[in-house]
């Protein structure tokens, strides 16, 4: 294969996940979900909506044709869970005709069908989905967990159930249930371990704390609700910057081991009512804050399957803890109530967040190391360091951080990576934040070995403390060491720029930075401008080890042509702004440029950058050349409004397929064309637009070109890769 380097520059493809996203469009009726293929019929499990909740009146659903319920929550989402294996039919009927939808995460290139008010599509995995409808402000978000295969019967030898004697639970929210719920715990611990059941109804709890070799098991349509009460509840801790107290809801016995909290059921703990109401006397005059679930002082903790919902303050606390499990968790806040982190990792080892949606106004997936003071002043035993946390396949949705190591790291955080996982909204969505400074160690904590792989970012879109796709930093002399982000797709960079910042007056590094195939709004990143990033003096070892190198690649920052062949037009270099790039000239007939014509490369991805002056424009990219009559080309159609792809045979322009779009003038769009066999799948700004396959075997080799019948176009950063 013939290869051509005309830069020194390290480049390569992203995984195909990362870049075949799904965006927002026109609904068509016509378009086929490639999923619904011959499949075997799913297994659903479906559970009863809880008593206490309403149904949603914008949104319903049906998985394989059966109703599963969606619930009314807040103004931002509403939401409905099953479990299930297999390939399902998911069906989302809105309140009105659907004109546009979008399914996320894009990365997972999900497609629909639209019939007026209903879309369609396939799910052959435990997913979890936002659907936004239209312009709606309201989104839909779908809990497709992965099967039970290990529910545990409701009554039997090790089976304690809440609601039979001697507990005799109240399930219907009337009543306190809480005493009797702990005593199930308690017999089960006394016992040597068991199954605490939990069935389906609703249960009024005041605090509970779990125990060792105990299993506590929420089933589907079980409720453990708090009362909204401060008054109700004890105070395991003091919140400085919120003026308030607050409780552990449901915590660990301190020295305990082997606790498992699982099934499909919800804690939920009324944490905003709790929050902003005020206690009477003789309390404080103030709200009471709410932890949902706290493992502290524990070791081999799993959780598995549940809703936490409405803490109102940080859901799920990791505390001073150790091999700990969490799957399947659905962490459902408030949007706009600051501090309601979803979960939080704090002075723990061995951590394991796998298969995860969280959804707050501040942090969704953090991880910290206090000192003994405020909120952490009363964890029981000594200070600890952080190692091991891995979050896998993690989704988020916040107005603050996505995914963060800090503010808090007074002792050394070791190891933590955050890898197949994907940010859906966030304020900055990639964060090591060295930023509290109120350290009175004799030694500041550090952070290092730290990983972000694998990760799809679809919007930076809200200024909440800074917006902005990536900061690394830190405020205090502790520094942050070997941070590597690896197969990154960025959609949007935010509206600031972001920054790799050490502390010049304390003294604090940023020792170690790897950035290896981060591509920034379609384009392979290959320098820190491309990142859009900024560094300070206090930065070393800033590294682009892209892995692998281009068969072509061309910034034109050297002022020529070099490489190609002019066939038609005054091709020139000019400067754009700050940039080189090449120019179509002054002639309004055909010009055209080509490189590698007649060359053997087969399969590969060609995207170049391009800017038309005016809305009546052409300009499109070649592929597969084999000379001046024998091409492919994409090219957006200013004038008619469309992203059209053509075939040349013998210097025949023939439209194959097309798809609307609209372009502006004086804008710079990355084009991108990725061709294997006979199918070409096309992209702008790295989102999905179009794909087409040619029935007949033809113009399987060749090089790359530029074409437009306009004048003043701009072409710039040709890349071509395997």
């Amino acid at each position: 294969m013939l290869t051509i380097t005309r830069k020194a520059v390290s480049l390569l493809v992203v995984l195909a996940v990362m870049i075949t996203g799904f965006v927002p469009r026109t609904a068509d009726a016509t378009e086929i979900e490639s999923l619904q293929t011959a499949a075997a019929p799913a297994t659903i499990q479906n559970y009863p909506m809880p008593s206490i909740y309403t149904a949603s009146s914008v949104f319903s659903l049906k998985a394989d044709n059966k109703a599963i319920p969606v619930i009314s929550y807040l103004a931002d989402y509403d939401y409905a869970q099953f479990s299930f294996s297999g390939t399902v039919n998911i069906e989302v009927t809105a309140s009105e005709p659907i004109t546009s939808y979008s399914i996320s995460p894009q990365a997972k290139n999900i497609k629909g069908t639209v019939n007026g008010n209903k879309l369609t599509f396939s799910l052959s995995s435990s997913t979890y989905v936002i659907v936004k409808i239209n312009d709606w402000k309201k989104k839909m978000v779908i809990a497709a967990d992965p099967l039970e295969t290990d529910i545990p019967p409701s009554s039997g030898v090790g089976i304690y159930n809440v609601t039979a004697s001697p507990y005799n639970a109240d399930k219907t929210g009337t009543l306190m249930a809480s005493d009797a719920i702990q005593q199930a715990i308690d017999d089960a611990h006394q016992a040597g371990g068991g199954v605490v059941f939990v069935p389906a109804g609703v249960y009024k709890s005041g605090n509970l704390t779990l125990k060792s070799n105990v299993t506590f098991y929420l089933a589907g349509g079980a409720v453990i609700v708090g009362t909204g009460k401060g008054e109700d509840y004890v105070i395991d801790f003091r919140k400085d910057s919120r003026n308030a107290d607050g409780t552990y809801f449901i915590r660990t016995a301190v020295d305990s081991s082997n606790i498992t909290v699982r099934g499909r059921g919800t804690i939920d703990g009324k944490g905003i009512a709790m929050r902003e109401r005020k206690m009477p006397a003789p309390h404080k005059n103030e709200g009471l804050l709410n932890n949902l679930l706290v493992p502290i002082a524990t070791t081999n903790f799993t959780f598995d399957g549940l809703i936490l919902r409405d803490a109102g303050f940080w859901s799920f606390m990791v505390v001073r803890s150790d091999h700990v499990t969490i799957k399947n968790l659905k962490g459902f806040q408030d949007l706009y109530k600051i501090e309601n982190d979803v979960i939080d990792i704090n002075e723990s080892q061995d951590v394991l967040v796998q298969h995860a949606i969280g959804i707050s106004d501040d942090d969704t997936f953090s991880t910290k190391t206090w000192l003994q003071t405020g909120m952490s002043k009363g964890w029981p035993g000594a200070l600890e360091h952080l190692e091991n946390v891995v979050f896998d396949d993690a989704f988020a949705w916040t107005r603050c951080a996505a995914f963060k190591i800090g503010m808090g790291v007074a002792q050394p955080q070791i190891g933590v990576t955050i890898r197949n996982s994907y940010v859906y909204q966030s304020a900055r969505a990639l964060l090591v934040d060295h930023g509290y400074q109120y350290n009175t160690l004799p030694e500041e904590g550090y952070a290092q070995d730290i990983t972000f792989e694998n990760i799809d970012i679809e919007r930076v879109g809200i200024n909440q403390f800074g917006n902005y796709w990536l900061g690394v930093s830190t405020s205090t002399s502790g520094d942050v060491s070997n941070v590597i982000l690896k197969n990154i797709n960025v959609r949007e960079t935010g509206s600031q720029k972001s920054r790799l910042s050490g502390n010049a007056t304390k003294g604090g590094m940023i020792n170690g930075v790897t950035f290896t195939d981060v591509y920034v709004e379609g384009k392979l990143a290959t320098n820190l401008n491309d990142l859009n990033v900024t560094t300070n003096n206090n930065v070393n070892g800033v590294i682009f080890a892209n892995s692998t190198a281009p068969l072509f690649s061309d910034n034109f920052e050297d002022g020529n042509t070099a490489g190609w062949t002019s066939v038609t037009g005054g091709w020139t270099v000019p400067t754009d702004g700050t940039n080189k790039v090449l120019s179509s000239g002054s002639q309004t007939t055909t010009s055209l440029i080509t490189a590698n014509a007649g060359g053997l490369w087969t399969d590969y991805t060609y995207e170049a950058r391009m800017k038309m002056p005016i809305t009546d424009a052409n300009a499109g990219i070649l592929f597969r050349v084999q000379d001046a009559n024998n091409y492919y080309m994409y090219r957006i159609h200013s004038s008619n409004k469309q992203l059209e792809l053509y075939k040349s045979m013998n210097g025949q322009l023939k439209l194959v397929t097309s798809t609307p779009f609209t372009a502006k003038e004086k804008q710079w769009y990355t084009v991108k064309a990725v061709i294997q066999g006979n199918k070409i799948s096309c992209y702008v700004d790295g989102q999905f637009k179009m794909e087409w396959t040619n029935p007949v075997t033809e113009l399987t080799a060749g090089g790359i070109g530029f074409r437009t019948t306009s004048a003043g176009v701009h072409f710039d950063d040709a890349l071509v890769l395997d």
